[in-house]
């Protein structure tokens, strides 16, 4: 690049130079409205003239000495090779960020892809994880009803408390890696509050009633639009952590209506919560050390399962509590609107105890440990069981026995692909009408749908004796009409 010498410009003492610079100019482009001359000249020419002369050359408005005006292009040149190098620097820094972004991308897919099959890792292993618990829960409700009291059923209770906290253990670890791996999927409608509540409140008394607590709800016309049984996870944690950190007093379970938003509370007259601990409450094994109970200790999953399920639904939490005073944990989820008549679950508000003694209770299951455990525990109820491993093998079993079943417990899984649902259709079919319970370790929304649709009831696994006599009892205790007979 050549420099431009431009603008208003006189040269003192260079008169005998002048004529050469004018000459040597050959490339005149352009005169500005106010400039003598545009000259472009070599560098050496101006120089040289300058020195000669030892005087100074008058560029527009400011004086420079000829060196400056010969280091022009020399500047110039290093700009220009400093912006080449800064050039190639950050090219060289885009593509060293392209490799990182691609190498980051690739350790995304991997770790996606192994939860992903940690995930069906755990939903397989889910069934032979939960069948023998399943039969030592069974088995020990059948032992507690042959033992008398004193000793011998304390240590039933104990040893009935201990598999109650591995079975929570287990349902809480995989609930969170589905839903850390985003495997739950959430099946939102509209449902009336008011039976959901009673359902939980009617289950939970007894255990309330053991701690000296009085458990009451509040009734309540609101409807919501959620997953129904993602949020019932969130009232049971909810209503368990209260009874178990209440020593004594009492335990309120209501809604309050917001203007397009119904809000769930659960009111307890505990021990409360330190202000400090309220922002790590949420947190993975996280326990306060004041419960009034120590034997009940729980294993500090339920809040952390909570906050996950609550982001899940969009729910929000909040959470109110006084040191000695109490605490009200709270959830909102969005009003609903029934567009016909109310859906009713398939369980009463009030469960009816009918008698079990001398009932007929057809049994089919497929594995061995599990089917001995419930006609152990049927037994000691002293109902009839007829138990197989197939519904062609219970069909058999049935017809030796002459005598029709008043009752039908089907675990859904059964071998060679075939379904409990099956069974139970079989046996209607055959017999009529027969109320049916259909057990699964598969807690999904549509397999509850299903159960409801053939007009049974639905129990998860690993089951509670006690909740297992309580839902037969219920089914015994409906009339006839209403158990919806196979097609």
């Amino acid at each position: 690049m050549r420099p431009y010498i431009a603008g208003n410009w006189k040269m003192h003492g260079l008169t005998p130079q002048l004529d050469q610079i004018k000459t040597t100019a050959a490339s005149v482009t352009a005169t500005p409205p106010h400039a003598d001359v545009l000259i472009c000249v070599p560098p050496t020419l101006v120089f040289r003239a300058a020195q000669a002369a030892g005087s100074t050359i008058t560029i527009g408005r400011e004086d420079c000495s000829a060196e400056k005006a010969i280091t022009l292009e020399g500047r110039v040149s290093e700009r220009t090779a400093e912006l080449t190098r800064l050039t190639q620097r950050l090219m060289h820094e885009i593509a060293e960020r392209r490799e990182a972004e691609a190498a980051l991308s690739l350790a995304k897919a991997e770790a996606e892809q192994a939860n992903l099959g940690k995930t069906r890792f755990l939903a397989a292993a889910s069934h032979d994880l939960h069948q023998p618990l399943n039969a030592a829960r069974l088995f020990v409700g059948a032992l507690g009803d042959e033992v008398g009291e004193g000793r011998p059923r304390e240590l039933v209770q104990r040893l009935a408390a201990a598999l109650d906290t591995v079975s929570e253990l287990l349902d809480t670890l995989l609930d969170i890696s589905k839903l850390d791996a985003g495997a739950w999927k959430t099946q939102p409608a509209s449902f009336p509050i008011a039976p959901l509540l009673a359902r939980l409140v009617d289950e939970y008394r007894p255990q309330a009633e053991a701690c000296g607590i009085e458990l009451r709800m509040v009734r309540s016309g609101a409807v919501v639009h959620t997953d129904r049984l993602l949020f019932e996870r969130i009232l049971r944690n909810l209503i368990s952590n209260a009874i178990r950190y209440t020593g004594s007093g009492r335990v309120l379970v209501g809604c309050r209506r917001c203007v397009d938003a119904v809000r769930l509370e659960v009111w307890d007259t505990g021990i409360g919560i330190p202000e400090g601990e309220l922002a790590r409450l949420f947190e993975e094994f996280r326990q306060l050390g004041n419960n009034p109970r120590r034997g009940d200790k729980g294993v500090g999953l339920g809040l952390a399962i909570v906050d996950r399920i609550a982001r899940l639904l969009d729910a929000r939490i909040e959470v109110r509590s006084r040191l000695g005073r109490g605490s009200c944990f709270a959830a909102t989820v969005p009003l609903g609107t029934m567009l016909g008549p109310a859906a009713q679950e398939a369980w009463p508000e009030t469960v009816l105890q009918a008698g079990l003694a001398g009932r007929l209770v057809a049994v089919v299951d497929n594995d061995e440990q599990v089917r001995e455990a419930v006609t152990a525990l049927l037994e000691a109820w002293e109902c009839r069981p007829v138990a197989a491993a197939s519904t062609e093998a219970l069909l058999a079993a049935l017809e030796d026995a002459a005598a029709r079943p008043d009752l039908v417990v089907a675990d859904y899984m059964l071998d060679g692909g075939h379904f409990g649902t099956e069974t139970v259709i079989a046996l209607r079919k055959r017999y009529g009408s027969i109320p049916a319970l259909v057990i699964s370790n598969e807690k999904s929304a549509a397999l509850n749908a299903k159960a409801l649709a053939l007009g049974c009831a639905f129990l998860g696994k690993p089951a509670s004796p006690a909740k297992l006599r309580s839902i037969l009892s219920y089914l015994l205790s409906r009339p006839a009409e209403d158990a919806v007979p196979a097609p």
